[in-house]
């Protein structure tokens, strides 16, 4: 129950008019950044909207998306939209990210210019659409939702391959919206 989940916190948490907003910030600060990173960059990058202030210091692909945020736009790319859709509550989205990746053995490898380090890249559009409809049929004959199939796979597969067993936005969002002396 992943997204239900989440998406029953934002709304307890932000109302439901504001889930659209809420969940299109949510995606866009996570591209390249951990859970907990990425409810930091997200509560900077609401309260910078809320308070109708500039957009602040982000990766250049978080800004370009924050900005498409704040004029009206969608955000681009399927894995962020789908991010966005599955959190405000449309069942068929299937997130396709590393993890998913991972877990069919696709996880492509770069090394960064700059470090040298290694990191894994994005899926391909053949990549995910491949993936996307296996975890849409396979959903299917299991009495599932593809968001929550897909939901399952990452959850299992990041806990397997990363020992993190914290996979839930839910208590971090509750934590940093409810405590006064968070900052």
């Amino acid at each position: 129950n992943w997204y239900a989940d989440t998406r029953a916190t934002l709304v307890d948490i932000f109302g439901e008019g504001d889930l659209p907003l809420v969940a299109k910030l949510l995606a866009a600060t996570s591209i390249n950044t951990s859970l907990k990173s990425n409810i930091t960059l997200f509560r900077r990058a609401y309260y910078e909207i809320k308070n109708d202030l500039p957009v602040g210091d982000y990766l250049p692909n978080i800004q370009a998306q924050l900005r498409q945020v704040r004029a009206g736009g969608e955000l681009t790319g399927r894995k962020i939209n789908s991010f966005a859709r599955s959190m405000q509550g449309d069942v068929n989205a299937v997130v396709v990210d590393i993890w998913l990746l991972r877990a069919f053995g696709e996880d492509r490898k770069y090394k960064r210019a700059l470090s040298g380090l290694e990191r894994s890249g994005g899926a391909t559009d053949k990549q995910y659409t491949t993936i996307e409809a296996w975890v849409r049929k396979e959903a299917f004959y299991r009495h599932l939702t593809p968001c929550e199939l897909g939901a399952m796979i990452w959850g299992g597969v990041r806990r397997e391959q990363s020992g993190d067993n914290e996979t839930r936005y839910c208590d971090f969002l509750k934590y940093q919206f409810s405590n006064l002396f968070n900052v």
